[in-house]
């Protein structure tokens, strides 16, 4: 399969995961007290395990909502660039996903770790580097 053809397969889906994880975060950061509002209603609902992990989920600072989203967008403007083969969307987009791994971490502490999380980024991450590589991007100066 020709490389850039490939490159786009992989970002259509970096297109709908960053795109969904932006409009859902700033969604939930945006409308803070209406959705907490609802976890704790559906909580009263759930069995004692479920309740607890919606209770947990109430938890989470509106601050971590609004920085994720924030970066979500950034991550999703460097697919973008990426499609337009500019080497700086590559560095948007692998530092925003590093940021959106350590925020849950900074907010939550160790436990909010994702590793699965974390190895789909790497694994992305390098997707990119080597087929913006061999298609010669990082060889050249980055047009503006």
């Amino acid at each position: 399969m020709n490389p850039k053809t490939s490159l786009h397969i992989v970002l259509i889906l970096s297109f709908i995961g960053s795109g969904f994880s932006f409009i859902s975060y700033m969604t939930a950061g945006l409308f803070y007290t209406y959705f907490q509002q609802t976890l704790t209603a559906f909580s009263q609902t759930m069995g004692d395990e479920l309740s607890l992990a919606i209770e947990a989920l109430s938890e989470i600072p509106r601050l971590l909502y609004i920085s994720m989203g924030l970066f979500y967008g950034i991550s999703l403007l460097g697919a973008v660039w990426m499609w337009r083969l500019r080497k700086s969307g590559f560095h948007f987009y692998t530092l925003s996903q590093l940021v959106v791994l350590a925020l849950p971490v900074l907010f939550m502490g160790k436990s909010a770790f994702a590793v699965g999380d974390a190895m789909l980024t790497l694994l992305f991450v390098a997707y990119y580097y080597f087929t913006l590589r061999r298609l010669g991007i990082f060889s050249q100066g980055d047009a503006a």
